[in-house]
């Protein structure tokens, strides 16, 4: 997939890594700001560094250096530069940016270099001062010549500063500014603004800004390198908080192999089937904080039983089917932060049962069926720290109703259809800590590439941008990484095992410094 880049680089930091109290390197620390057309970045991107001794030079004097995969977050990026030893001596230096979207180059295009050059401050040249040993009086520092990368570092202390052996003089311009952001206070100038995700940001109140508006992100799609796994669908995946674990599922052969990817370094690696539960499709999974739990599922017949993977030490446990509910698959489930909630699916027909598994007593009970959604397979839900909210599925026709299920008191309540997306089946649903976010599907006649975001709190339904969204499929498995849904996989005809990221449009606030 080609991507047209529209990317400025809007602000620039440069610190040093250097520590003096031990041996020093060459490598600096670059931070920056990069958008894609008029919003910041996020995803991954492709960077070259290249130094020039002058501004307006044709020759490099280091470099280019090349990374690759570069994780950026709302349009905020840091790299670790190492252009070598003896590049700054003293002179001025500029630096050349080239960027363009992760992946290969015939897919995506060149680098785009961004203008103009930046010139490099003097943070890098703290470097030398590694090899300075004991005390320094202040009468021997030059006027100007302490940075706040020095600073920041620690190196210089308070009471070298408070005895008057370093005079202001001695400071360079920005060197107290860099000292406060290093010890989390801000150095932003007057008149400079900030983003928060929060409405009423009680620490920067605190710190003197003034919140003076709002302003909406846009939603957002972007495509990841392919994975590992071979390509499949009617599989499972969670997130551990650093890593989505996709396993099992089918390819005209079903499997119990899986692969866990790491997004910060759009990587993957194998799982291990050692000890793994048997090979099925149409199953669930989730995570425990600690352990994945598969659980149900087809292999050749319905199943109860299942398997607790440690990704820590790479190995599998069986799960008890004492008191489990009944074979099934194509059912759901979900983890409450005690315990596994296992509900719906086909076992000789469709169900509205379910059970309550707990793993630190192997023991199940019963999921009330009382004022429960109709039966159904095929269906999705998640938990919302309270409630579990089922949600589509087939019931002898495609579903767009569900329910939200209390296990406090054991009771359901309906989610309203008012606005909901399309009837649906073989779709995904994630919890992104206030809405439950719907994409894909069929319905028996077209493969679905949209989708809804649910608010429980309003009952309330809103669209999902398709502008560069994932070819329509459906049995594709989607995580919610704490910022945003990746999907993976999936049937649209043809088995997939691609990988694009979702961040829904949010609204942040606008604080300035007075």
């Amino acid at each position: 997939m080609k991507t047209k880049l529209g990317l400025h680089l809007l602000l620039l930091a440069l610190s040093s890594l250097a520590g003096f109290a031990h041996a020093q390197g060459t490598a600096i620390s670059y931070q920056g700001r990069l958008n894609d057309g008029s919003q910041p970045a996020t995803g991954l991107y492709d960077f070259t560094f290249t130094l020039f001794y002058g501004e307006a030079d044709v020759t490099a004097g280091a470099g280019p250096l090349a990374l690759n995969a570069v994780p950026v977050t709302n349009g905020l990026f840091n790299v670790s530069l190492d252009f070598g030893p003896d590049i700054f001596s003293g002179p001025a230096r500029w630096l050349e940016i080239g960027v363009r979207t992760n992946g290969p180059a015939t897919l995506i295009g060149p680098f785009v270099t961004l203008i103009p050059r930046q010139p490099i401050t003097a943070a890098p040249y703290a470097i030398t001062a590694g090899a300075v040993t004991g005390p320094i009086n202040g009468s021997s520092i030059v006027n100007g010549s302490i940075s706040g990368a020095q600073l920041a570092a620690g190196t210089v202390t308070a009471a070298q500063i408070a005895s008057n052996s370093i005079t202001e003089g001695q400071l360079a311009s920005g060197a107290a500014a860099a000292n406060l952001n290093s010890s989390g206070q801000s150095g932003v100038a007057s008149g400079g603004l900030v983003l928060s995700a929060t409405e009423n940001n009680a620490a920067l109140v605190s710190a003197g800004y003034v919140k003076i508006g709002a302003t909406t992100m846009s939603d957002a799609w972007l495509q990841h390198v392919k994975g590992v796994p071979v390509a499949r669908y009617i599989h499972t995946a969670v997130w551990t908080g650093s890593e989505m674990i996709v396993w099992g599922g089918t390819d005209e052969v079903r499997l119990n192999t899986g692969a866990r990817y790491n997004p910060a370094i759009d990587s993957w690696t194998a799982v291990s089937t050692n000890g793994a539960p048997a090979a099925r499709h149409s199953h669930t999974a989730v995570w425990t904080g600690s352990k994945m739990i598969i659980w149900g599922g087809y292999g050749g017949s319905n199943l109860n039983d299942g398997g607790c993977y440690n990704p820590a030490d790479n190995s599998w446990t069986a799960v008890s089917t004492n008191g489990a509910p009944a074979a099934r698959y194509y059912h759901t489930a979900v983890w409450t932060g005690s315990e596994m909630m296992v509900w719906g699916g086909l076992g000789g027909s469709n169900l509205n049962d379910g059970g309550r598994y707990n793993p630190a007593d192997d023991s199940w009970t019963v999921v009330s069926t009382d004022g429960a959604p109709a039966a159904r397979r095929y269906h999705t839900a998640v938990w919302t720290g309270s409630e579990m909210i089922v949600w589509g599925g087939w019931s002898n026709t495609s579903l767009n109703d569900g329910g939200r299920y209390n296990p406090a008191d054991n009771s359901w309540a309906t989610v309203s259809t008012n606005g909901a997306p399309a009837p649906r089946y073989g779709h995904t649903a994630v919890w992104t800590g206030s809405e439950m976010i719907v994409w894909g599907g069929y319905n028996s006649s077209s493969y679905f590439g949209d989708g809804g975001r649910y608010n429980p709190a309003g009952n309330s339904w809103t669209a999902v941008s398709t502008n560069g969204a994932p070819p329509a499929r459906y049995y594709q498995t989607a995580v919610w990484t704490g910022s945003e849904m990746i999907v993976w996989g999936g049937y649209d005809g043809s088995y997939l095992n691609d990988t694009f990221s979702y961040t829904p449009g949010r609204v942040l606030y606008l604080y300035q410094r007075p």
